[in-house]
């Protein structure tokens, strides 16, 4: 049974504003990161340090190493989240805004949903609502320039299928406990990402200034401070309306970001698909708070 009269605490404030912000920023620091980077090296940056300053500062706190069972449950739920989803997103931002990126991923929720019925809830008809009209966004946004460009960007609707189905699963695998589990996720994900760019003969090329910035906000802030805000959630004893409420202010964030500040611009067909994807993840994650 779901949990809905949990009492918010300052540190669950705190996690929920740090996702709502500092992860709404991290589409336009990722859109400047790779501006100068290759994806996959940025990502193995990004995630391999994350996750390493994170184990570091855990081990010095003294905090016990994982079990190899936790160890292997974490791996998996972090290629999911960070390969699968994060990885398939960046990627895609080669060709793709910040902007739509966002509202792409902001779909998570109702895949969220649609796992969640598969794996013992059963989904109701508001949430069934929900993941409809989404999908009538998703396929306003189809038609938006930026995903005519390159086959490669329609892979940014990979991301929130493959976070969704990590996240629905994450409960039912047994992972390192609390932020060592991150540790573990980005590290691994991390290493992933090294052997990716060794295949696909990724090369470094001297960066710009503003995306070694960029880097630094992914790595310090969107890595080690948002990923640990992220999980902190899923481990407290609050509505899932709550927790993935993220997913529909980073679209927000994002959106006054790439127009404020890099001249992003969506047609009236995609403000339209916007508004429908917005309204679709209110239903479904209301529908799943109840």
């Amino acid at each position: 049974m779901e949990p809905s009269n949990t009492r918010l605490t300052p540190i669950d404030v705190s996690a929920l504003l740090t996702l709502y912000f500092i992860w709404g920023g991290a589409y336009l620091a990722n859109k400047l990161a790779i501006a100068t980077i290759d994806p996959f090296i940025m990502l193995a940056i990004r995630l391999g340090a994350s996750g390493l300053l994170l184990f570091v500062l855990l081990r010095l706190l003294g905090w016990t190493l994982p079990k190899g069972r936790e160890v292997l449950g974490s791996w998996l739920i972090g290629q999911l989240l960070l390969v699968g989803g994060m990885g398939a997103v960046v990627y895609a931002q080669q060709w793709v805004s910040s902007s739509l990126a966002a509202v792409i991923v902001s779909t998570m929720p109702l895949w969220n949903a649609f796992f969640a019925n598969f794996l013992g809830r059963r989904t109701r008809g508001v949430e069934w609502a929900g993941m409809l009209l989404g999908l009538a966004g998703v396929y306003l946004l189809a038609g938006e320039p930026d995903l005519k460009l390159d086959p490669g960007a329609l892979l940014v609707f990979v991301g929130p299928v493959s976070w969704a189905f990590g996240s629905a699963i994450s409960t039912r695998v047994p992972q390192a406990p609390g932020l060592m589990s991150s540790a573990v996720h980005m590290m691994g994900a991390g290493l992933s990402f090294t052997v990716i760019a060794l295949l696909a003969g990724a090369r470094w090329h001297e960066p710009s200034v503003a995306s070694l910035l960029a880097l630094g906000y992914l790595v310090l802030l969107a890595g080690v401070v948002g990923y640990s805000a992220y999980l902190h959630l899923l481990a407290r004893p609050l509505r899932p309306a709550l927790v993935t409420s993220f997913a529909y202010v980073n679209p927000l964030v994002a959106l006054a970001l790439g127009i404020g500040f890099a001249g992003e611009r969506l047609t009236q067909a995609g403000l339209a698909g916007v508004g429908l994807i917005v309204l679709g993840v209110g239903l479904a994650v209301s529908g799943r708070g109840r």
